[in-house]
């Protein structure tokens, strides 16, 4: 008897030991949960206010203020007439007539800058066959490409012509050279070709050197210009940014900021040459008005004309002088004009070292059309003179101004997307990292509710010392 009463003293005072580590662990388990949820309350609150912060203090919208330096028209003047031409813009940039341009991708590097090869397909362009051309387009007389070579050695030469008998023409293709490229089969994106070595050798070899704010204006605006192309050609890498793993297009507002949206100069940059090319269009009115639009197709022609003529109108009655090319350029050098030839032609020189055909084509177009923008402004009678254009010579300008005005659209877009972006982030945080710390709270409160549950079992227990058992346990016993 006396050994069963010990073996059960023994069997009670392991079940105390064990049930003591138990209710020692659950207490530990409860203030460990106590404390991570606290933790997680501490950095909700930290998320909600740094990402609340960040959204108050973000630009929600690039500030349209002031006059466009060294242009005639204030910024929300220019952002008005874009919002109202880019879509009729836009539109006409997709018509045959504008959307095949003739190029030529034969041309060897003349520079030496390294070898940058471009490994991705999406630098790979298609061309167009022959017989997708019009005929009227490949006949000697209407040839877009029927232009002698530029001779910078007759320069001097040409101190006596007038301004309209200078050379502007920088594409030096044969007629029997080049291919036409549709450039919305191709269109302008993000290829992951990394080009800066490209806008390196054009700011040194062919921009003025040194601050804009100590250079004359002649020299400063074509310095301008250059940078303003190339905020126009970063913004629309990011407006189309190809993602190379999933091969999906979406705009990548992070690249955006980080090359054009965090450096307010490259936007102003980007105005200045829009005033420029819209100033351009609004002197040739006249001549592309006369301009010959065939493409044999007569419903696609009609459009194009349509579309022109209004973009035309409304680039001319809500901006009258968005640029005074007289102040300019009559006061211009003989030797600084031909630095602006020079540098236009070999900026074209230079995207013949660009090892993305892609980047290339759209490279040379865009620069072709500046080149045709100030051959323009430079004329003498630039109304009689643009009637005069070459077919390649109008889609480039009209192609180009459609890059600039989708660029300038692309700023409110970006801001907004960036804007939309924190604030859902916030929404995000907010939402998730509440419903997480309830549903942290409400485990908790269960776990609570358990082990209650569980202490509430073992209260039948004796509590007395080990060596003395209980009276009721005695009777049974005996």
């Amino acid at each position: 008897m006396q050994s069963e009463r010990e073996e059960f003293v023994d069997e009670l005072t392991q079940l105390k030991i064990e049930r003591s580590k138990r209710r020692q662990r659950k207490e530990w388990e409860l203030k460990l949960m106590g404390k991570c949820i606290t933790w997680l309350i501490y950095a909700y609150a930290a998320g909600i206010v740094t990402t609340g912060l960040n959204y108050l203090m973000l630009d929600k919208s690039y500030k349209y203020e002031g006059i466009v330096e060294d242009s005639c028209q204030d910024f929300k003047t220019l952002k008005s007439v874009n919002d109202q031409i880019f879509p009729l813009l836009d539109e006409l940039t997709y018509k045959k007539y504008f959307k095949i341009f003739r190029v030529n991708l034969e041309n060897d590097c003349p520079f030496s800058i390294g070898e940058y090869i471009c490994t991705s397909k999406k630098c790979v362009i298609c061309t167009c066959n022959t017989s997708e051309i019009p005929s009227n387009w490949l006949s000697p007389a209407s040839s877009p490409i029927n232009q002698p070579k530029d001779n910078f050695a007759f320069w001097d030469s040409e101190r006596y012509l007038s301004p309209s008998e200078w050379i502007w023409h920088v594409e030096d293709i044969e007629n029997d050279k080049g291919v036409y490229v549709d450039l919305k089969l191709n269109p302008e994106a993000f290829t992951g070709y990394q080009g800066q070595h490209i806008w390196d050798v054009i700011y040194r070899e062919n921009c003025y050197q040194g601050s804009l704010n100590e250079m004359c204006k002649e020299k400063r605006a074509l310095n301008k210009l250059v940078q303003g192309l190339h905020t126009s050609i970063s913004t629309q890498l990011s407006e189309f940014y190809v993602d190379l793993a999933t091969n999906k297009t979406y705009p990548n507002y992070p690249l955006y900021f980080e090359r054009v949206g965090n450096h307010p100069e490259r936007i102003r940059n980007l105005f200045f040459l829009y005033s420029v090319l819209l100033r351009a269009v609004q002197l040739a009115t006249p001549g592309i008005q006369k301009h010959e639009i065939n493409s044999m197709s007569f419903e696609e022609d009609s459009r194009s004309k349509y579309l022109l003529s209004n973009i035309l109108t409304l680039g001319n009655n809500q901006c009258s002088k968005p640029f005074d090319e007289q102040q300019f350029f009559n006061q211009i050098t003989f030797e600084q004009k031909k630095d602006y030839q020079r540098y236009i032609h070999n900026i074209s020189r230079i995207m013949d070292c660009v090892e993305c055909q892609k980047c290339r084509v759209f490279g040379k177009m865009q620069t072709y059309g500046l080149g045709t923008a100030l051959k323009i402004l430079f004329s003498e009678s630039p109304s009689e003179f643009s009637g005069k254009l070459k077919r390649n010579e109008l889609v480039a300008l009209i192609n180009t101004f459609g890059k600039v005005s989708s660029s300038v659209k692309s700023i409110d877009l970006m801001f907004e997307r960036r804007a939309r972006f924190n604030y859902n982030l916030i929404v995000t945080i907010g939402i998730v990292g509440g419903v997480f710390i309830i549903f942290m709270v409400a485990i908790r409160k269960i776990y609570q509710e358990m082990d209650k549950k569980i202490q509430n079992m073992f209260k039948g227990m004796p509590n007395d010392n080990p060596q003395q058992p209980s009276k009721n346990t005695k009777s049974k016993r005996d």
